[in-house]
């Protein structure tokens, strides 16, 4: 089962170069990410121009920051010996509660409060209940591989068999 371990692990790192979340409002798509752009605190509209886009970040979303550095910190202690087994279970689990934190920065009334703070709009309760968010396949490819990673290590301690 260790051998295996690095696969969901990177697995887990390419799904943030994937689609993770769109953002609707009363059914009609108004913006979109990618997990890198979620970690710069990006949102990409869809309407607007590509010459009218933001050309600086938000902020960092220091909850995907810090689990991108736990899945890498996990890939490389995959690579070595069975004892890191433990720590690989960790790091699994650690970088699947993070990102769970993470998009929960993504709110709709997190992004209404956003958007209110960040033009003219006057955005009340009611035009934030318009807003949905949906979680993408990247999103969900992560937090899975996260799941698989930490299941294989845990196995892997567990078979006295395996180097």
């Amino acid at each position: 089962m260790w051998r295996y371990v690095k696969i969901p692990k990177a697995i887990a790192l390419l799904a943030f170069l994937l689609p993770w979340m769109t953002v609707s409002c009363s059914n009609t798509k108004v913006a979109e990410a990618n997990g890198w752009e979620l970690v710069l605190g990006r949102i990409r509209p869809v309407m607007q121009a590509a010459s009218e886009a933001p050309a600086h970040a938000d902020k960092l979303n220091y909850y995907f920051v810090v689990a991108i550095g736990l899945i890498v910190i996990g890939l490389i202690l995959s690579l070595m010996r069975k004892r890191m087994a433990a720590v690989v279970v960790a790091t699994s689990l650690g970088a699947l509660a993070l990102i769970w934190a993470g998009a929960q920065q993504y709110t709709p009334q997190r992004l209404a409060d956003a958007a209110k703070r960040g033009g003219e709009m006057n955005m009340d309760d009611v035009a934030a209940s318009v807003i949905r968010v949906d979680w993408q396949i990247g999103y969900w490819v992560a937090l899975g591989a996260l799941a698989v990673a930490a299941l294989l290590a845990f196995l892997a301690i567990r078979d006295p068999d395996t180097r």
